[in-house]
Protein backbone atom coordinates (compact mmCIF):
# COMPACT_ATOMS: atom_id res chain seq x y z
CA UNK A 1 0.00 0.00 0.00
CA UNK A 2 1.38 3.22 -1.21
CA UNK A 3 1.78 5.42 2.38
CA UNK A 4 0.75 8.99 3.00
CA UNK A 5 3.74 10.89 2.14
CA UNK A 6 4.19 9.27 -1.23
CA UNK A 7 0.75 9.98 -2.13
CA UNK A 8 1.23 13.84 -1.37
CA UNK A 9 4.53 13.21 -3.14
CA UNK A 10 2.78 11.69 -6.47
CA UNK A 11 -0.24 14.01 -6.30
CA UNK A 12 2.64 17.00 -6.53
CA UNK A 13 4.69 15.71 -9.05
CA UNK A 14 1.16 15.37 -11.25
CA UNK A 15 0.36 19.19 -11.08
CA UNK A 16 4.34 20.01 -11.59
CA UNK A 17 4.46 17.83 -14.65
CA UNK A 18 0.61 19.11 -16.35
CA UNK A 19 1.99 22.87 -15.90
CA UNK A 20 6.03 22.28 -16.87
CA UNK A 21 6.07 21.90 -20.69
CA UNK A 22 3.97 25.57 -20.33
CA UNK A 23 6.41 26.85 -18.35
CA UNK A 24 9.13 25.94 -20.02
CA UNK A 25 7.23 27.51 -23.59
CA UNK A 26 6.76 30.65 -21.78
CA UNK A 27 10.42 30.47 -21.10
CA UNK A 28 11.84 29.79 -23.89
CA UNK A 29 9.32 32.09 -26.02
CA UNK A 30 10.15 34.89 -23.80
CA UNK A 31 6.05 35.41 -23.73
CA UNK A 32 6.23 36.13 -19.61
CA UNK A 33 4.14 34.49 -17.23
CA UNK A 34 1.15 34.99 -18.60
CA UNK A 35 -1.51 32.64 -20.27
CA UNK A 36 -4.77 33.42 -22.54
CA UNK A 37 -7.06 30.80 -22.77
CA UNK A 38 -9.14 30.52 -25.81
CA UNK A 39 -12.56 28.24 -25.26
CA UNK A 40 -14.34 27.65 -22.31
CA UNK A 41 -15.16 23.87 -23.18
CA UNK A 42 -14.02 21.02 -20.73
CA UNK A 43 -10.65 21.25 -22.27
CA UNK A 44 -10.52 25.33 -21.75
CA UNK A 45 -11.81 25.00 -17.74
CA UNK A 46 -9.32 21.95 -17.15
CA UNK A 47 -6.57 24.54 -18.32
CA UNK A 48 -7.84 27.29 -16.54
CA UNK A 49 -8.17 25.08 -13.10
CA UNK A 50 -4.39 23.53 -13.40
CA UNK A 51 -3.14 27.27 -14.21
CA UNK A 52 -5.00 28.69 -11.75
CA UNK A 53 -3.35 26.80 -9.23
CA UNK A 54 0.29 27.65 -10.43
CA UNK A 55 2.36 30.09 -9.00
CA UNK A 56 4.61 30.92 -11.30
CA UNK A 57 1.78 31.01 -14.25
CA UNK A 58 -0.50 33.88 -14.73
CA UNK A 59 -3.99 33.32 -16.05
CA UNK A 60 -4.50 36.77 -17.45
CA UNK A 61 -8.30 35.71 -19.12
CA UNK A 62 -10.54 33.59 -21.12
CA UNK A 63 -12.35 33.96 -24.11
CA UNK A 64 -15.90 32.66 -24.96
CA UNK A 65 -18.74 33.99 -26.39
CA UNK A 66 -21.12 31.34 -24.57
CA UNK A 67 -21.82 32.89 -21.06
CA UNK A 68 -22.54 29.56 -19.96
CA UNK A 69 -19.86 27.67 -20.95
CA UNK A 70 -18.24 25.52 -17.81
CA UNK A 71 -14.74 27.41 -18.02
CA UNK A 72 -16.91 30.51 -17.70
CA UNK A 73 -18.33 29.35 -14.32
CA UNK A 74 -14.59 28.48 -13.00
CA UNK A 75 -13.29 31.73 -14.13
CA UNK A 76 -16.06 33.54 -12.44
CA UNK A 77 -15.67 31.52 -9.13
CA UNK A 78 -11.97 32.86 -9.52
CA UNK A 79 -11.79 36.00 -10.49
CA UNK A 80 -10.40 35.42 -13.73
CA UNK A 81 -11.45 38.12 -16.44
CA UNK A 82 -13.85 37.06 -18.82
CA UNK A 83 -13.52 38.53 -22.76
CA UNK A 84 -16.33 37.54 -25.58
CA UNK A 85 -13.69 38.58 -28.38
CA UNK A 86 -10.03 37.15 -28.85
CA UNK A 87 -9.03 40.68 -30.27
CA UNK A 88 -10.64 42.52 -26.92
CA UNK A 89 -9.27 39.91 -24.97
CA UNK A 90 -5.69 40.54 -26.61
CA UNK A 91 -5.49 44.73 -26.50
CA UNK A 92 -6.31 44.09 -22.73
CA UNK A 93 -3.86 41.19 -21.84
CA UNK A 94 -1.08 42.24 -24.32
CA UNK A 95 2.05 40.34 -23.84
CA UNK A 96 1.02 36.56 -23.28
CA UNK A 97 0.99 32.59 -24.33
CA UNK A 98 -2.24 31.99 -26.19
CA UNK A 99 -3.83 28.65 -25.49
CA UNK A 100 -6.63 27.71 -28.34
CA UNK A 101 -8.63 25.35 -27.06
CA UNK A 102 -11.12 25.41 -30.05
CA UNK A 103 -11.24 23.94 -33.25
CA UNK A 104 -11.33 27.35 -35.32
CA UNK A 105 -7.45 27.69 -36.40
CA UNK A 106 -8.49 31.05 -37.30
CA UNK A 107 -8.56 31.74 -33.91
CA UNK A 108 -4.91 30.68 -33.53
CA UNK A 109 -3.89 33.00 -36.70
CA UNK A 110 -4.89 36.00 -35.21
CA UNK A 111 -3.72 35.43 -32.05
CA UNK A 112 -0.52 34.62 -33.79
CA UNK A 113 -0.11 37.75 -35.63
CA UNK A 114 -0.31 39.57 -32.29
CA UNK A 115 2.15 37.70 -30.00
CA UNK A 116 3.71 35.70 -32.70
CA UNK A 117 3.33 32.18 -33.62
CA UNK A 118 5.07 31.05 -31.04
CA UNK A 119 3.54 32.08 -29.05
CA UNK A 120 0.12 30.05 -30.11
CA UNK A 121 -0.80 26.86 -28.86
CA UNK A 122 -3.49 25.13 -30.90
CA UNK A 123 -4.99 22.58 -33.04
CA UNK A 124 -3.42 19.30 -32.67
CA UNK A 125 -1.15 20.38 -30.51
CA UNK A 126 -3.50 21.67 -28.16
CA UNK A 127 -5.35 18.87 -28.28
CA UNK A 128 -3.03 16.31 -27.24
CA UNK A 129 -2.03 18.63 -24.27
CA UNK A 130 -5.90 18.93 -22.89
CA UNK A 131 -5.64 15.16 -23.40
CA UNK A 132 -2.62 14.16 -21.34
CA UNK A 133 -4.26 17.10 -18.63
CA UNK A 134 -7.72 15.33 -18.32
CA UNK A 135 -5.49 12.40 -17.89
CA UNK A 136 -3.15 14.10 -15.17
CA UNK A 137 -6.34 14.95 -13.52
CA UNK A 138 -7.81 11.70 -13.66
CA UNK A 139 -5.01 9.93 -12.05
CA UNK A 140 -4.92 12.96 -9.03
CA UNK A 141 -8.40 12.57 -8.30
CA UNK A 142 -7.52 8.61 -7.98
CA UNK A 143 -4.33 9.47 -5.98
CA UNK A 144 -6.69 11.59 -3.52
CA UNK A 145 -9.17 8.99 -2.96
CA UNK A 146 -6.36 6.58 -2.18
CA UNK A 147 -4.88 9.40 0.50
CA UNK A 148 -8.24 9.72 1.84
CA UNK A 149 -9.23 5.88 2.12
CA UNK A 150 -5.60 5.59 3.92
CA UNK A 151 -6.19 8.31 6.10
CA UNK A 152 -9.79 7.02 6.83
CA UNK A 153 -8.25 3.31 7.42
CA UNK A 154 -5.50 4.79 9.78
CA UNK A 155 -7.43 7.21 11.50
CA UNK A 156 -10.11 4.77 12.93
CA UNK A 157 -7.95 1.14 13.20
CA UNK A 158 -7.87 -0.02 17.08
CA UNK A 159 -4.35 -0.61 16.22
CA UNK A 160 -1.82 2.26 17.33
CA UNK A 161 0.40 3.59 14.52
CA UNK A 162 3.82 5.35 15.06
CA UNK A 163 6.66 6.61 12.62
CA UNK A 164 9.99 7.28 14.34
CA UNK A 165 12.96 8.62 13.04
CA UNK A 166 16.81 6.73 13.57
CA UNK A 167 17.35 8.85 16.96
CA UNK A 168 13.94 7.42 18.20
CA UNK A 169 11.83 10.65 17.73
CA UNK A 170 8.39 10.28 17.70
CA UNK A 171 7.12 11.98 14.12
CA UNK A 172 3.64 10.68 13.85
CA UNK A 173 1.20 8.94 15.38
CA UNK A 174 -2.73 7.97 14.68
CA UNK A 175 -5.31 8.48 17.24
CA UNK A 176 -5.31 4.94 18.82
CA UNK A 177 -1.84 5.80 20.32
CA UNK A 178 -3.39 8.19 22.05
CA UNK A 179 -6.04 6.43 23.24
CA UNK A 180 -3.84 3.45 24.42
CA UNK A 181 -1.09 5.49 26.38
CA UNK A 182 -3.14 8.46 27.21
CA UNK A 183 -1.69 10.81 25.36
CA UNK A 184 -2.98 13.79 23.14
CA UNK A 185 -1.65 13.23 19.52
CA UNK A 186 0.57 16.55 19.61
CA UNK A 187 1.85 15.46 23.26
CA UNK A 188 3.58 13.08 21.52
CA UNK A 189 4.84 14.18 18.12
CA UNK A 190 8.91 15.10 18.85
CA UNK A 191 9.16 12.95 22.02
CA UNK A 192 11.44 10.02 22.26
CA UNK A 193 9.24 6.98 21.94
CA UNK A 194 11.47 5.57 24.82
CA UNK A 195 8.34 7.67 26.65
CA UNK A 196 6.21 4.75 26.43
CA UNK A 197 8.45 2.41 27.66
CA UNK A 198 9.04 1.05 31.51
CA UNK A 199 12.44 0.19 32.49
CA UNK A 200 14.29 -1.74 31.77
CA UNK A 201 13.44 -1.07 27.68
CA UNK A 202 13.09 2.96 28.26
CA UNK A 203 17.10 2.70 28.98
CA UNK A 204 18.08 0.40 26.40
CA UNK A 205 15.65 1.73 23.00
CA UNK A 206 18.34 4.45 21.92
CA UNK A 207 21.19 2.24 21.58
CA UNK A 208 19.16 -0.71 19.91
CA UNK A 209 18.68 2.14 17.57
CA UNK A 210 21.96 3.06 17.15
CA UNK A 211 23.76 -0.40 17.03
CA UNK A 212 21.08 -1.33 14.66
CA UNK A 213 21.63 1.48 12.47
CA UNK A 214 25.62 0.95 12.68
CA UNK A 215 25.57 -2.80 12.14
CA UNK A 216 22.12 -3.76 9.84
CA UNK A 217 21.76 -6.83 12.11
CA UNK A 218 18.18 -7.12 15.15
CA UNK A 219 15.90 -9.49 15.97
CA UNK A 220 13.00 -7.78 16.42
CA UNK A 221 11.93 -6.28 12.74
CA UNK A 222 9.21 -7.60 10.96
CA UNK A 223 7.64 -9.99 13.80
CA UNK A 224 5.06 -9.97 16.18
CA UNK A 225 6.39 -9.81 19.49
CA UNK A 226 5.05 -9.04 23.62
CA UNK A 227 6.23 -6.00 24.91
CA UNK A 228 5.30 -3.33 27.73
CA UNK A 229 3.82 -0.15 27.61
CA UNK A 230 3.90 2.68 29.59
CA UNK A 231 0.50 4.78 29.75
CA UNK A 232 1.00 8.69 30.81
CA UNK A 233 -0.70 7.88 33.96
CA UNK A 234 2.28 5.25 34.99
CA UNK A 235 0.52 2.08 34.28
CA UNK A 236 2.57 -0.70 33.05
CA UNK A 237 0.83 -2.93 30.62
CA UNK A 238 1.10 -5.37 28.25
CA UNK A 239 1.68 -4.61 24.46
CA UNK A 240 1.58 -6.85 20.70
CA UNK A 241 4.43 -4.75 18.98
CA UNK A 242 5.56 -5.14 15.05
CA UNK A 243 8.15 -3.08 13.83
CA UNK A 244 9.55 -2.47 10.00
CA UNK A 245 11.63 -0.14 8.52
CA UNK A 246 10.91 1.81 5.64
CA UNK A 247 13.02 4.21 3.47
CA UNK A 248 11.09 7.85 2.38
CA UNK A 249 13.17 10.37 0.16
CA UNK A 250 16.38 8.13 1.40
CA UNK A 251 16.09 8.47 4.70
CA UNK A 252 15.51 5.52 6.98
CA UNK A 253 12.09 5.69 9.57
CA UNK A 254 10.19 2.75 11.79
CA UNK A 255 6.78 2.25 11.76
CA UNK A 256 5.47 0.08 14.68
CA UNK A 257 1.65 -1.59 14.83
CA UNK A 258 0.95 -1.85 18.71
CA UNK A 259 -2.07 -3.31 19.83
CA UNK A 260 -3.01 -3.43 23.79
CA UNK A 261 -3.12 -6.81 24.35
CA UNK A 262 -4.69 -6.45 28.97
CA UNK A 263 -7.60 -7.74 28.14
CA UNK A 264 -6.22 -11.20 26.12
CA UNK A 265 -4.15 -11.14 29.17
CA UNK A 266 -6.39 -11.31 31.22
CA UNK A 267 -8.93 -13.56 29.83
CA UNK A 268 -5.81 -15.85 29.49
CA UNK A 269 -5.41 -15.61 33.13
CA UNK A 270 -8.99 -16.06 33.98
CA UNK A 271 -8.88 -19.06 31.45
CA UNK A 272 -5.79 -20.53 33.99
CA UNK A 273 -7.71 -19.74 36.79
CA UNK A 274 -10.42 -22.33 35.77
CA UNK A 275 -8.09 -24.71 34.48
CA UNK A 276 -5.83 -24.68 37.72
CA UNK A 277 -7.55 -23.61 40.84
CA UNK A 278 -10.70 -25.07 42.38
CA UNK A 279 -13.48 -22.59 41.80
CA UNK A 280 -15.24 -22.97 45.17
CA UNK A 281 -11.93 -22.57 47.84
CA UNK A 282 -9.23 -20.97 45.37
CA UNK A 283 -7.15 -22.89 46.73
CA UNK A 284 -4.82 -25.26 43.91
CA UNK A 285 -6.97 -28.21 42.24
CA UNK A 286 -5.35 -31.62 41.28
CA UNK A 287 -3.63 -30.51 38.43
CA UNK A 288 -1.89 -27.79 39.60
CA UNK A 289 -1.08 -29.66 42.58
CA UNK A 290 0.90 -32.33 40.97
CA UNK A 291 3.14 -29.73 39.22
CA UNK A 292 3.69 -28.10 42.35
CA UNK A 293 5.14 -31.30 43.83
CA UNK A 294 7.29 -32.76 40.44
CA UNK A 295 9.11 -28.71 41.04
CA UNK A 296 9.34 -29.14 44.84
CA UNK A 297 10.70 -32.58 44.61
CA UNK A 298 13.17 -31.26 41.74
CA UNK A 299 14.13 -29.29 44.24
CA UNK A 300 14.57 -31.13 47.03
CA UNK A 301 16.96 -33.37 44.76
CA UNK A 302 19.27 -30.60 43.70
CA UNK A 303 19.40 -28.94 47.69
CA UNK A 304 19.02 -32.14 49.71
CA UNK A 305 16.69 -30.86 51.84
CA UNK A 306 12.68 -33.30 52.21
CA UNK A 307 9.43 -33.01 51.17
CA UNK A 308 6.31 -34.04 53.39
CA UNK A 309 2.92 -34.62 51.92
CA UNK A 310 0.07 -34.37 53.72
CA UNK A 311 -3.28 -35.78 53.04
CA UNK A 312 -6.03 -34.59 54.37
CA UNK A 313 -9.92 -36.36 54.56
CA UNK A 314 -12.59 -34.63 56.50
CA UNK A 315 -14.09 -36.46 58.99
CA UNK A 316 -17.90 -35.74 59.37
CA UNK A 317 -18.00 -33.12 56.41
CA UNK A 318 -21.10 -35.72 54.75
CA UNK A 319 -23.44 -35.36 57.82
CA UNK A 320 -22.62 -31.18 57.86
CA UNK A 321 -23.70 -31.55 54.02
CA UNK A 322 -26.55 -33.97 54.61
CA UNK A 323 -28.25 -31.99 57.53
CA UNK A 324 -27.53 -28.76 57.10
CA UNK A 325 -27.40 -28.52 53.38
CA UNK A 326 -24.82 -28.34 50.49
CA UNK A 327 -25.31 -24.29 51.29
CA UNK A 328 -23.61 -24.82 55.04
CA UNK A 329 -21.35 -27.76 53.25
CA UNK A 330 -19.87 -25.42 50.59
CA UNK A 331 -19.13 -22.72 53.20
CA UNK A 332 -17.17 -25.23 55.36
CA UNK A 333 -15.07 -26.37 52.67
CA UNK A 334 -13.90 -22.85 52.16
CA UNK A 335 -13.57 -22.23 55.60
CA UNK A 336 -11.33 -24.83 55.75
CA UNK A 337 -8.96 -23.71 52.53
CA UNK A 338 -8.91 -20.52 54.26
CA UNK A 339 -7.71 -22.37 58.30
CA UNK A 340 -4.86 -24.40 56.20
CA UNK A 341 -3.22 -21.89 54.67
CA UNK A 342 -2.90 -19.98 57.85
CA UNK A 343 -1.39 -22.94 59.29
CA UNK A 344 1.42 -23.13 56.57
CA UNK A 345 4.35 -21.02 54.97
CA UNK A 346 3.61 -18.92 52.13
CA UNK A 347 6.79 -21.52 50.37
CA UNK A 348 4.21 -24.17 51.28
CA UNK A 349 1.07 -25.34 48.77
CA UNK A 350 -2.45 -26.35 50.27
CA UNK A 351 -4.73 -28.17 47.59
CA UNK A 352 -8.60 -29.09 47.25
CA UNK A 353 -7.92 -32.25 44.97
CA UNK A 354 -11.60 -32.98 45.13
CA UNK A 355 -14.71 -33.65 47.37
CA UNK A 356 -13.66 -32.76 50.87
CA UNK A 357 -10.44 -34.04 50.30
CA UNK A 358 -7.41 -31.48 50.85
CA UNK A 359 -3.37 -31.81 50.24
CA UNK A 360 -0.77 -29.97 51.94
CA UNK A 361 2.71 -29.97 50.13
CA UNK A 362 5.43 -28.55 53.09
CA UNK A 363 8.76 -27.90 50.76
CA UNK A 364 11.98 -27.69 51.70
CA UNK A 365 12.27 -29.55 54.86
CA UNK A 366 15.28 -29.84 57.09
CA UNK A 367 13.59 -31.15 60.08
CA UNK A 368 11.41 -34.36 59.25
CA UNK A 369 9.36 -33.21 62.25
CA UNK A 370 8.02 -30.51 61.40
CA UNK A 371 5.80 -32.03 59.38
CA UNK A 372 3.82 -33.73 62.36
CA UNK A 373 3.95 -30.08 64.22
CA UNK A 374 2.08 -28.61 61.38
CA UNK A 375 -0.54 -31.61 61.21
CA UNK A 376 -1.40 -31.59 64.77
CA UNK A 377 -1.98 -27.34 63.53
CA UNK A 378 -3.95 -28.32 61.43
CA UNK A 379 -6.26 -30.84 63.50
CA UNK A 380 -6.75 -28.22 65.77
CA UNK A 381 -7.80 -25.36 63.43
CA UNK A 382 -10.37 -27.88 61.71
CA UNK A 383 -11.55 -28.86 65.06
CA UNK A 384 -13.21 -25.08 65.77
CA UNK A 385 -16.73 -24.31 65.48
CA UNK A 386 -18.06 -22.98 61.57
CA UNK A 387 -20.94 -20.70 61.87
CA UNK A 388 -23.23 -19.65 58.93
CA UNK A 389 -26.10 -18.16 58.78
CA UNK A 390 -27.21 -18.66 62.31
CA UNK A 391 -26.30 -23.08 61.71
CA UNK A 392 -22.67 -23.88 63.62
CA UNK A 393 -20.63 -27.29 62.75
CA UNK A 394 -17.34 -28.54 63.07
CA UNK A 395 -15.73 -31.22 61.35
CA UNK A 396 -11.90 -33.39 61.73
CA UNK A 397 -9.64 -33.92 59.65
CA UNK A 398 -7.67 -37.18 59.48
CA UNK A 399 -4.33 -36.66 58.01
CA UNK A 400 -1.80 -38.95 56.40
CA UNK A 401 1.83 -37.78 56.27
CA UNK A 402 4.58 -39.01 53.58
CA UNK A 403 7.97 -37.67 53.35
CA UNK A 404 10.31 -37.55 50.38
CA UNK A 405 12.91 -38.71 49.44
CA UNK A 406 12.20 -41.55 52.20
CA UNK A 407 9.86 -43.63 51.96
CA UNK A 408 8.60 -42.13 49.10
CA UNK A 409 11.27 -41.65 45.73
CA UNK A 410 8.66 -39.59 43.33
CA UNK A 411 5.60 -37.56 43.43
CA UNK A 412 3.65 -41.22 42.54
CA UNK A 413 4.77 -42.98 46.08
CA UNK A 414 4.27 -39.60 47.60
CA UNK A 415 0.78 -40.10 46.96
CA UNK A 416 0.57 -43.49 47.90
CA UNK A 417 2.38 -43.48 51.07
CA UNK A 418 0.14 -40.53 52.00
CA UNK A 419 -3.28 -42.00 51.18
CA UNK A 420 -2.24 -45.00 52.84
CA UNK A 421 -1.30 -43.08 56.01
CA UNK A 422 -4.28 -41.40 55.59
CA UNK A 423 -6.56 -44.35 56.53
CA UNK A 424 -4.47 -45.97 58.70
CA UNK A 425 -5.31 -42.39 61.23
CA UNK A 426 -8.95 -42.89 59.92
CA UNK A 427 -8.85 -46.80 61.36
CA UNK A 428 -7.07 -45.87 64.25
CA UNK A 429 -10.14 -43.67 65.26
CA UNK A 430 -9.96 -40.37 63.15
CA UNK A 431 -8.88 -36.93 63.78
CA UNK A 432 -5.42 -37.52 63.89
CA UNK A 433 -2.50 -38.19 61.65
CA UNK A 434 -0.36 -41.07 60.49
CA UNK A 435 3.18 -41.26 58.92
CA UNK A 436 4.04 -43.69 56.89
CA UNK A 437 6.45 -45.46 57.77
CA UNK A 438 9.74 -46.44 55.34
CA UNK A 439 9.59 -49.51 53.80
CA UNK A 440 12.54 -52.37 55.09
Amino acid sequence: MIDMETLTRLMECTRLDAVSWTRRGLMDNQHGDRVLIVGAGAGGAAFLDVFADEHLIHVAGIVDSNENAVGIQHAKARDIPIFTDLETALDCVGKCMVFNMTNDDDLSDVAAGRVGAGGVIGGKEAKLFWQIISRLQTTQEELWENQSRLKAVIHNVCEGIVTIDTKGKIENVNPAIGQIFGYQQDELIGQNISLLMPEPQKGLHDSYIHNYMRTGEGNVLGRYREVSGLRQNGEVFPLELNVNEMKLAGEDHFVGILRDISERKEAEETMAQLALYDQLTMLPNRTLFYERMESSLSQAQRTKSSVALLFIDLDGFKSVNDTLGHDMGDHLLVEVGKRLLQCIRDSDVAARIGGDEFTVLLTNLHDIDVAAVIANKIIHALNQPVTFKGNSCHVGASIGIATYPSPASDVDDLVKEADTAMYEAKNAGKNRYSIAKPTM
